[in-house]
């Protein structure tokens, strides 16, 4: 048998002892940049604070304190003007009720003021009603006392008349119609007396009504300029309410200015 052999090339050999040399240059030169990296960061982390002059601080400080000014008004002005506000929602609610409180009181008024023109026409009515029964009343007394110095017929239609020699009962019949007429005369004056003073009575009641709603008209007035003098004092008290406003301190001027 014949024995076989690898030659291997002495190029190849080369190569790669070169690749093998790049390759630790290539991790050596990593490692340096690592190395070189962490030492920037630590000088970076190692500078000194720079250290600030006492004028600066007190710029600084005052520029807070103008900055803690400014948040502390504002905070000032929105609790003024929720404050405002929950007063004028008051006032819009007052208004509202006072509103309705017064349509409620109108119609009422209309209501009653309806009820008082009916209640005085019918005491129109009965009073010109009752004129005509008294004119009637009248004129019925005085045509009785008239007729009763006649006689009258049995026929239709009745006719009066008075003979030259009166008998015994006519004479009674004449007496007795005399009587009849001075009864009625009688009756008819205490009918009127009676109506006179039931006028009188009406007008007396009418006569107070109307004073009566005079004084409450009044009132109602009286009312109404007290709480239109609250509302107004209250809407004016809401006028001067603060305004939020940015304040412009001297010492930030100052400050910018240096």
């Amino acid at each position: 048998m014949v024995k076989s052999s690898i030659i291997v090339p002495a190029q190849s050999t080369g190569s790669a002892s070169r690749k093998r040399s790049m390759d630790q240059d290539d991790e050596h030169s990593d490692n340096n940049n690592a190395e070189k990296a962490t030492d920037d960061n630590e000088t970076e982390t190692k500078k000194p604070r720079l250290e600030m002059s006492t004028a600066s601080r007190r710029r600084g400080q005052r520029l807070f304190g103008v900055l803690l000014g400014t948040l502390n008004k504002f905070k000032d002005d929105s609790e003024k003007r929720s404050e405002g506000e929950k007063k004028r929602q008051e006032i819009d609610i007052k208004l509202h009720e006072k509103l309705a409180n017064e349509k409620k009181e109108l119609a009422e008024k209309m209501q009653a003021d309806k009820e008082r023109r009916e209640q005085e026409l019918n005491m129109l009515r009965v009073r010109d009603q009752r004129i005509l029964d008294e004119k009637r009343d009248a004129t019925n007394v005085r045509h009785k006392e008239y007729t009763a110095n006649y006689l009258k017929t049995t026929t239709t239609p009745v006719l009066l008349y008075r003979p030259a020699k009166l008998t015994d009962d006519m004479e009674k019949k004449l007496s007795q119609q005399k009587e009849d007429a001075q009864e009625a005369r009688k009756a008819y004056e205490e009918r009127r007396e009676q109506r006179m003073k039931e006028d009188e009575a009406e007008d007396k009641s009418a006569l107070e009504a109307a004073e009566k709603r005079h004084y409450h008209q009044r009132e109602q007035r009286d009312d109404d300029d007290n709480e239109r003098g609250g509302d107004e004092r209250d809407n004016g008290s809401m006028v001067g309410s603060p305004r939020l406003e940015s304040p412009a301190p001297e010492d930030a001027v100052a400050d910018r200015d240096e």
